[in-house]
């Protein structure tokens, strides 16, 4: 019940935002990620991060001159670099973006991700990740062009993605992110 009214709420939101959007403009991305998995559970040996890739769709919306809100539906690859911890997510951030001048920005805000693969059991650790991954991501951007972008951006998990419910003692973790990304604005 919950779970629809939050998604309730958010769709008014979203929709909302978009009937009063004058100037809206839309856009591409295409990004490298750097990720890991946060975990005191983790032993040393599979701790190293995951180069992944992160392709996505954007809408940004303006509030005034400074101010825009920017949802966007993006595929991004993260976990650790051990097979056993790899994980696929489609995810949803939706960011106030304050635009310092012409040329730069910072943007934050929350991201939900949704699952959409995970490497299965491959001998060393039997790793089941949690559907959904909640994460704050906060990031700083500049206009190459008129049409061209760059942003990076941290993407700090708020939730455990580790699914412990077949391990006797438990087992935690958080995501963490590092994504680096190149855009086109139509």
């Amino acid at each position: 019940m919950k779970k629809n009214l939050l998604r309730v709420t958010f769709l008014l939101s979203f929709v909302t935002i978009i009937s009063q959007a004058q100037e809206a403009s839309y856009g591409i991305r295409l990004g490298a990620n750097l990720s890991s998995i946060s975990s005191d559970d983790i032993t040393d040996d599979l701790e190293d991060s995951r180069f992944g890739i992160a392709v996505g769709f954007l809408a940004e919306f303006p509030v005034n001159e400074k101010v825009s809100i920017q949802p966007e539906f993006q595929y991004s690859a993260q976990g650790n670099d051990d097979k056993s911890l790899r994980v696929d997510y489609l995810q949803l951030p939706v960011f106030l973006k304050y635009n310092f001048t012409d040329r730069f920005n910072i943007h934050i805000g929350p991201q939900v991700g949704l699952k959409i693969w995970e490497w299965e059991q491959d001998g060393v650790i039997e790793a089941d990740f949690n559907t959904l991954d909640f994460a704050a991501v906060a990031g700083i951007g500049v206009n190459l062009t008129e049409n061209f972008f760059a942003d990076l951006r941290y993407g700090f998990g708020l939730s455990n993605i580790l699914d412990d419910e077949n391990i006797p003692d438990g087992f935690e973790g958080n995501s963490r992110n590092i994504q680096l990304s190149f855009g086109y604005k139509l």
